[in-house]
Order: structure tokens, then sequence, then C-alpha cells
């Protein structure tokens, strides 16, 4: 019974439950993992998952997770996106996973939905929180990029002093 009430008849009748609520999931690399430009990063995210109200996918939800702690879904589900996350990682540069975080997670999606509704889970959102390195490369391509700004805007500010004095 789903949203329902129902009677139970004692020692004829047995009570299972799946519950069906949202179950929010942090996923982060346990290790670094190298991107496809060889810079090994570590990566946050933080997914929400939930077992999937379609009969068919809800059928294996109940299969596989019949009376477990949602604790228990979770880390199931944690594995299989932390695995898919490594393997985006591998495919794509860090300039593009830092520059474009929404394609990054398009691609995480795109890879675990299959995995989770086999499952009988439904993936509600993907978000990217944040990208680090122990090399400092990600701190390093902002650097760079300041110090293009500053250039320039140094050269912006002589060009006008010049035409000043012109």
């Amino acid at each position: 019974l789903i949203g329902k009430a129902g009677i139970k008849i004692p020692f004829l009748e047995k009570k299972d439950e799946l519950r069906l609520q949202l179950i929010p999931i942090d996923v982060k690399t346990s290790s670094a993992v190298p991107t496809a430009d060889y810079i090994n990063i570590q990566v946050d995210a933080v997914v929400n998952v939930k077992i999937s109200d379609e009969p068919a996918k809800l059928q294996l939800a109940a299969q596989n997770f019949l009376n477990k702690r949602v604790d228990y879904i979770a880390g199931v589900a944690q594995q299989v996106l932390e695995g898919n996350m490594r393997e985006i990682v591998g495919q794509m540069r860090l300039e593009e996973m830092v520059t474009d975080r929404k394609a990054f997670g398009d691609r995480v999606q795109e890879n675990a939905i299959p995995d989770l509704q086999k499952m009988g889970l439904e993936m509600i959102s993907f978000n990217v929180q944040s990208f680090s390195d122990q090399n400092n490369v990600i701190d390093d391509l902002g650097i760079d990029n300041i110090s293009q700004i500053k250039k320039g805007a140094a050269v912006a500010k002589a060009q006008a002093d010049r035409d000043i004095a012109i």
C-alpha cells in the first residue's frame, strides 16, 4: 500500500516496509582521481535520490531494499555514484570541469541514472560542491586569469593616460 491505510491479519500476513522518502547523499571521491590531463583531483557533490514510484522500478527497489534502513540505501547509492563520478573525472579535462560544472554534473547523471534505475532508484538532483587538488593547480588557473585581467587593466589605463596627454 502506498500512502494508504490497511489492516494486517496476524499470523496470516506480514508487514514489510520500503521508505519512499528523499535520501540526501554526500558523494566524495575517497582518493584523488586523475583527470584526462593527468591532474589528480578530488570532487565533492551532493545528490538526492529516492525510491521510484513507477510500478516496475518500485518492484526492483522492493527486491533490493525491502526492510532496509535508509542509510543502507544511501550507502549503496553512494558507491554507485562515486564510481560513476570517478569515471567521468577520468574522461574530462580539469579546466572543463571547473569552468562548466553543469556539464560535468550532466555527464555524471547520464552515466549514473541507468545504474540507479536497475536498483529501483531515481536521481532527483546532482550538485557539485567543490573540486580540489593537492598541487594547487586549480588555484594557479585562477592566478593566471587574475594576472591577465590586471595586465589588460594596466594596458587600458596606459592608453587612457596617453589619450589624456595627447
